[in-house]
């Protein structure tokens, strides 16, 4: 568990990217493209040898998605190197196709966790929050939009509703996030991310400047893709840019069938 979350915090960078547009549609909150039906996706640590090529090294995560023919996203399972089921989380729609509720359950499918996603009148996503297994709400997302719809902050909050952090979003043109400012709780500015993008939207180099020590740090890391013939990505590697020299840390496969 402990390797999986940290892997999990390790990408969150990216997932923030996608979730911008983020409207309880899940293929598309996703980012995929087709009739996607299941997605089988390994993580590895990924190293060079003595000549400079890539080689792949030991299995870090391993995680089945599944969605069904409308679109809707079914489950997704968090399986250990040795694809023991570790946790699970699986979904519930409404009538308008929106993701309204997570059932989090470990691998004797016992609820351990729940997450709700909560729409306005327009059916516009404002607020996601997450009860643990006593049904006590553990965190609270809130979120604010442009009149175009796109997400321009979200507000963490804690289980006493207090904002612990705030991240306030701009876009480029093609309305990808291009930066993202983080404050604290005191409201203290304490990192700024920004991302550049290929021709498919998915970021391909992500910059961090974290304030939160006495002198300011600077890190990037770039991505590499390999795509299916529907736009999708299959392989994602992902690289620590020191001075002038990548240096590889992961890769990702995705094997994905579609309807």
């Amino acid at each position: 568990m402990k390797k999986i979350v940290i892997l999990l915090i390790a990408i969150l960078p990216l997932i923030g990217t996608t979730a911008m547009a983020q409207n309880g549609r899940d293929l598309e909150d996703d980012g995929l493209v087709g009739n996607v039906k299941r997605i089988d996706a390994k993580m590895f640590e990924v190293s060079y040898d003595r000549h400079d090529n890539l080689v792949v090294g030991e299995q870090l995560e391993h995680l089945l998605t599944e969605y069904n023919a409308k679109g809707q996203r079914r489950s997704m399972t968090y399986m250990s190197v040795a694809e023991d089921i570790i946790f699970r989380t699986r979904y519930k729609h409404d009538g308008f196709g929106l993701t309204t509720l997570e059932h989090v359950v470990d691998n004797q499918e016992q609820v351990i966790g729940r997450t709700y996603y909560v729409y306005n009148s327009n059916l516009v996503l404002t607020e996601i929050y997450v009860e643990d297994v006593e049904r006590q709400v553990e965190s609270r997302l809130l979120i604010k939009r442009d009149a175009t719809g796109r997400i321009t902050q979200r507000s963490y909050n804690d289980q006493f509703n207090d904002v612990y952090k705030r991240e306030v979003y701009t876009y480029n043109p093609t309305g990808d996030v291009a930066k993202a400012v983080i404050y604290d709780r005191s409201k203290a500015k304490i990192q700024e991310r920004r991302y550049e993008y290929d021709e498919n939207r998915q970021p391909v180099s992500y910059t961090l400047f974290d304030y939160t020590e006495d002198e300011p740090e600077v890190f990037v890391t770039l991505f590499e893709y390999e795509y299916d013939a529907y736009g999708n990505w299959i392989r994602r590697t992902e690289y620590n840019l020191n001075g002038d020299r990548k240096e590889p840390v992961y890769t990702t496969q995705r094997t994905i069938e579609y309807f």
